[in-house]
């Protein structure tokens, strides 16, 4: 929307009205020219996401508008319920940081109402410790950190997150899946116990990665 006098796109809205097209009364911030303007509204459109939550997930639909932009980490409202997106298919098949509705064939997103739920793999010469823990989604793990599990004091060797295999540096634990450790001898203190936070399914860890 340009000024009808000075040409300047910055402009404030002052009232709207209609549906399917609005009439905008505007006032342009460069000049203080008052005037009207009519835009088509295009219909909202059906998107499928993809949404995670623990284990399990499902697909279900959520109406946009076709210029309305998306990107990674931004939240929807999925039937009253928050949901973060984890990643972004256009129609091309690629997955994307941002994208306008109207390109988007698949939206993928995780419920961000619960604690993120992490796998833990600590290798004992080739016997396997696996246990899952629920923590808050913002909670960071790095590697090189100490972590008290129970009985088991471990360091963190490397991290598995959405997208990538980690061997440094440190990552959130909405999008972490699964955290490898060893124990050692040597290791007397530790960062922090996620004892309190183990999470028993059904007695078995049915999600051990190696």
């Amino acid at each position: 929307m340009k000024c009808t006098v000075c040409g300047s796109e910055s402009c404030e809205i002052l009232k709207s009205k209609g549906k399917t097209s609005k009439e905008l009364l505007l006032k342009c911030n460069e000049c203080g020219t008052i005037f009207r303007e009519t835009v088509e509204v295009e219909k909202p459109v059906e998107v499928r996401v993809v949404v995670s939550e623990y284990e399990s997930s499902h697909k279900t639909f959520v109406k946009l508008y076709p210029d309305e932009f998306l990107e990674f980490e931004g939240v929807l409202d999925l039937n009253g319920r928050p949901a973060e997106i984890t990643s972004l298919e256009n129609k091309k098949g690629g997955r994307v940081m941002m994208c306008p509705v109207r390109e988007i064939d698949t939206i993928w997103a995780s419920y961000i109402d619960t604690p993120a739920r992490v796998g833990i793999s600590v290798d004992f010469g080739g016997r396997i410790f696996s246990k899952k823990v629920e923590v808050d989604r913002e909670f960071e793990f790095t590697i090189g950190d100490v972590v008290k599990l129970g009985n088991v004091l471990f360091k963190i060797r490397a991290m598995k997150t959405q997208d990538r295999k980690m061997r440094k540096g440190f990552a959130k634990a909405f999008v972490t899946k699964r955290v490898y450790g060893r124990p050692g001898d040597d290791l007397k203190r530790y960062n922090y116990d996620l004892t309190s936070k183990i999470v028993e399914l059904n007695g078995v860890d049915t999600n051990e990665e190696r």
